[in-house]
Parts: C-alpha cells; sequence; structure tokens
C-alpha cells in the first residue's frame, strides 16, 4: 500500500529530555549536537544545535484509529517484523530540536509540516515554566492551536520531580508524567497523539489519509 509519512514535533524548554526522549525510543536516531563549554546541572554535557531524528513504526492488528497497537524503532521493526505477520504498520519520524530560546527560528523551520506535537516540561524546573510556555505558545502558533499535542511533565524518575498535577496549574492544561529516559508514559502519549492524527486524517476531507503499510 501507499506509503504515508507522519512527522511528530518533539519540542520544549532546554534541558526539557528531548534528546533523551528520542534516543530512548531509537537508538540509531540522527543527533546534531554541541558540547557544552560547561556541564548543565552537573549532569549535561552537550546540547542540541540542530535536530534530532528517530525513524519509528506504529504497528496495529487492525485499522481501527481506537486501537493503541504498539510503537517501536524502524531498526526493532526490521529485526521483529515476522511476528507482527499480518499487522498493519505506519512509518513515523520524531523529530527534536533546540531547546534555547535564540533557536526560535530553527524550531520554526523544524516543526513545518509536522502531523502531532509532544511537548516536553522538565518536571524537575519550576524555575523555567514561564520559558516553556513562550515555546507552547510558538509552537502553536506555527503550526495551530488544533494540533493533536501532550504536554508531558518529564522526568519522573528524580527525586525533585515536582509532579504533572502541580505544573498542569502552572501551565494552565493537562500534563501527562513521563520519563523518556526509563520511557514511562512516553510510548502511551504518542500512540495518543498517533490516534488523534489518524482520526483527523478520516473525518476531515481535505486531509490527506493515512495508508497503513502492510
Amino acid at each position: 500500500m501507499k506509503r504515508i509519512g507522519v512527522k511528530i514535533f518533539v519540542t520544549g524548554f532546554f534541558n526539557s529530555g528531548k534528546s533523551t526522549l528520542v534516543h530512548t525510543l531509537d537508538n540509531k536516531a540522527i543527533h546534531i549536537e554541541k558540547k557544552l563549554k560547561k556541564a548543565f546541572d552537573n549532569d549535561k554535557k552537550t546540547t542540541t544545535t540542530g535536530f534530532d531524528l528517530g525513524k519509528m513504526v506504529w504497528m496495529r492488528p487492525n485499522l481501527d484509529f481506537q486501537t493503541d497497537g504498539v510503537i517501536m524503532s524502524r531498526t526493532e521493526f526490521l529485526r521483529d517484523k515476522d511476528e507482527y505477520s499480518g499487522w498493519h504498520a505506519l512509518n513515523f519520524d520524531l523529530k527534536g530540536c533546540p531547546g534555547q530560546m535564540q533557536f526560535s527560528g530553527v524550531r520554526k523551520i523544524l516543526a513545518k509540516g509536522s502531523d502531532g506535537v509532544i511537548f516536553l516540561i522538565d518536571g524537575c524546573d519550576l524555575e523555567n515554566i514561564g520559558s516553556s510556555l513562550v515555546i507552547l505558545e510558538e509552537t502553536k502558533v506555527e503550526l495551530g492551536s488544533n494540533i493533536p499535542i501532550k504536554l508531558i511533565a518529564n522526568k519522573s524518575d528524580k527525586e525533585d520531580y515536582h509532579g504533572c498535577e502541580m505544573i498542569s496549574n502552572l501551565i494552565g492544561e493537562q500534563v501527562f508524567q513521563g520519563s523518556g529516559k526509563y520511557n514511562t508514559g512516553v510510548k502511551d502519549a504518542i500512540i495518543e497523539v498517533l490516534k488523534k492524527i489518524y482520526f483527523i486524517s478520516v473525518n476531515e476531507p481535505k486531509t490527506p489519509k493515512m495508508e497503513a503499510l502492510i
């Protein structure tokens, strides 16, 4: 069947865990980065200056858009595809971006053509919530307020995590708990975005239909 790629934009403020999320899901992901002169928060030694690009596949036993199925990297899919004989597969990209405020122009370029968004917020850093809100608004202006989006309060694995309820109150929107490092809550969020994208493609005549790959 015809292959129609889907692009999910992974964005958020500096140090929210965008690169970690993409590379946790696809350890073969492309990463254009720069070494920091001084480690940030005693841990972060590099920062994205270009983009992250993970190649993923959404597998489902049927074409019902309400079916969760599973997601995996393209590498995993090619290795294990015999186990999913008869399932339907859809290619999609996870495209991350730099989070520093001065890279606004780069984010806008990378956002173009995106079908959905995973927006990461550092769940351990309340001081930069304002910066996260600026980038969230920037994203909605670029892609439209109706773009399928999931907000994740990342780094739930850390002791100083503030919790998604508190961050939801600060952001003014529902935020979900997750850990990109340990892949907690992340795949579920991505599947929810994919389901919304699929629903739109089926129900809006002007939107190109998403077709499953056999």
